[in-house]
């Protein structure tokens, strides 16, 4: 059989496992060495619980000529996150994974293709409060690799000891990150597991003197809902004239979607300036679904004649119902 065949027959296994000959076909996969096999296999615990006894000993075969057999790191990820989600015991895997490192060659050098895998296994070692979680949290906050800096954020905003989790990722911010992206999941990783002492903290960065650091803190704010940064980033809107800059803290505003915020912003494309209206608009435009807004803004800007604000109505809400 081809392996194109072997690959449809195994995901019709994975579909339903009921049958002795889907259940051998699976346990055929996670017995191989191919990466891609055991990654769709792996899919089939959540119907098939039994199967998670054999997912430790496919992870340690897909360790072995690691680049060779599990190009990706497809199916060592895969694996990890199914025991993960089934909150299986499975301690050492993820202590392995955490800190597995594959450099796959590509055209004038390599790259490790294993970030992904270490955040996933770090989620669960943090979930699991392993304590190695946070000693594994610190080294990945500074691993080469963005993917796994971000993840390392992510999993310590849900980190079951804050009074641990808070100081890590305030060295990571203060040290600062050469991608934005890993500033941001601090920023919004402390405004979930310390919200109250880290506002402060996140507020101040509203005023950064760069752009993407401030951006971020304007979005984790508006991620948080919390009914405290809503003022913050009123009085950041008024003293903001950038565009860009004021676009985005207009979209945070919306992003809390609280009564307040919404009322606020709706009050600014029927009274603010041109240019503040469009911005409170194109933020409000997010959640256009929402028909019960979408009848407000459509009446705030009934209320004014302006061609801009009435194309970009359109553009952004549809036209108007019936």
């Amino acid at each position: 059989m081809k392996f194109d065949e072997r690959l449809a027959a195994l995901r019709e296994a994975v579909e339903d496992p009921s049958t002795p000959q889907a259940q051998a076909r699976i346990e055929r996969a996670l017995a191989g060495k191919n990466g891609l096999l055991v990654a769709v296999a792996a899919r089939a615990l959540e119907s098939w619980p039994a199967l998670a006894a054999t997912l430790p000993a496919a992870f340690e075969r897909l360790m072995e000529d690691a680049v060779k057999r599990d190009p990706q790191c497809q199916g060592k990820v895969a694996i990890a996150k199914r025991l993960r989600e089934a909150e299986l015991d499975a301690d050492g895997l993820f202590l392995r994974g955490v800190r597995h490192v594959q450099l796959e060659p590509v055209w004038g050098g390599s790259i490790d293709t294993a970030a992904e895998l270490r955040g996933v296994c770090l989620m669960a070692l943090i979930e699991g409060r392993h304590p190695r979680g946070l000693i594994e949290a610190a080294h990945l906050l500074a691993d080469p690799q963005v993917m796994a800096r971000s993840a390392a954020a992510r999993a310590l905003g849900v980190c079951p000891s804050p009074e641990a989790a808070e100081p890590l990722l305030r060295l990571r911010v203060e040290v600062g990150d050469e991608e934005p992206e890993v500033i941001g999941e601090c920023l919004a990783a402390l405004l979930s597991v310390a919200p109250g002492s880290a506002l402060p903290f996140v507020v101040e960065r509203l005023d950064a003197r760069d752009d993407a650091v401030a951006e971020a803190a304007a979005l984790a704010l508006g991620e948080s809902r919390l009914d405290d940064a809503l003022a913050p980033l009123q009085r950041t809107v008024e003293r903001t004239v950038l565009g860009r800059r004021r676009g985005v803290l207009m979209l945070a505003v919306a992003m809390l979607r609280s009564e307040a915020a919404w009322s606020w912003l709706v009050e600014r494309v029927a009274e603010g300036p041109r240019g503040e209206a469009e911005d409170a608009l194109r933020a409000l435009g997010t959640f256009a679904h929402d028909e019960r807004l979408a009848s407000r803004v459509r009446e705030a800007v009934a209320s004014r004649p302006d061609d801009a604000l009435l194309a970009a109505l359109g553009e952004l809400f549809g036209p108007e119902p019936g």
